[in-house]
């Protein structure tokens, strides 16, 4: 039998991309509604299975086990914020910049699902302290880091004055938050309208900015 040609090649191999992206759709979704109807504790990787249909030996391959699950979840809101602050220019008004990473990062922590994901790693984490490590580590902690390389950049042009960008980058998430998070946490008919969040982020960002601006000479 021939081989494929090039662009035969080509497709089978795109085809194969997309069925493996849609299985891990699949299988991330489910996962999803399991952990968030079960808690972690009595999630199970056969639950899992029985909602996205498809092998055990699939899911192990793709996520290794629960905790695998777990954090692929909650990665996927960090890689979306990571990548917008990768996105922010350097050379645009810092304002503009921070009022824009702010909106995205509001939405994302005010989605639903991610609000009822943190509710379930903070119920759990007391029993399960490696649950509340994972999160951590593959949630904020990566995205205070990406904020501080920015904010370092931000310092190298002379736009803020950032000796600790670490430790600023987590005072600027912390103050995002802030209030609304907590109130959304606790209550969860209560979400903040988007009006209520570019309130918050422009009051934010103007604070933080009157701290780190450079003083005029």
């Amino acid at each position: 039998m021939s081989a494929l040609p090039r662009s035969g090649e080509q497709k089978q191999a795109k085809r194969e991309r997309c069925t493996a992206e849609v299985r891990r759709r699949a299988i991330l979704d489910a996962a999803a509604s399991v952990f968030l109807e079960r808690g972690y504790a009595g999630a199970s990787v056969d639950a899992v299975i029985d909602r996205a249909g498809g092998s055990k030996a699939s899911v192990y391959q793709m996520f290794g086990n629960k905790e695998g699950l777990l954090a692929a979840l909650v990665t996927e809101g960090a890689e979306a914020l990571t990548a917008s602050v990768d996105a922010l220019p350097i050379d645009r008004p810092l304002a503009e910049s921070l009022t824009k990473f702010g909106d995205d990062f509001l939405q994302l922590v005010f989605h639903p699902t991610r609000l009822a994901l943190y509710r379930l790693v903070v119920g759990e984490s007391g029993r399960l302290p490696e649950l509340g490590d994972v999160f951590y580590r593959t949630g904020p902690e990566g995205i205070i880091h990406r904020l501080a390389d920015f904010f370092r950049l931000q310092a190298q042009r002379g736009a803020i004055v950032a000796p600790e960008p670490e430790r600023l980058a987590s005072y600027f998430i912390g103050a995002l938050r802030g209030d609304m998070h907590f109130r959304a946490l606790f209550n969860p008919t209560r979400a903040p309208t988007t009006k209520e969040i570019s309130l918050h982020v422009a009051f934010v960002v103007s604070t933080f900015l009157k701290t780190a601006t450079p003083a005029a000479v």
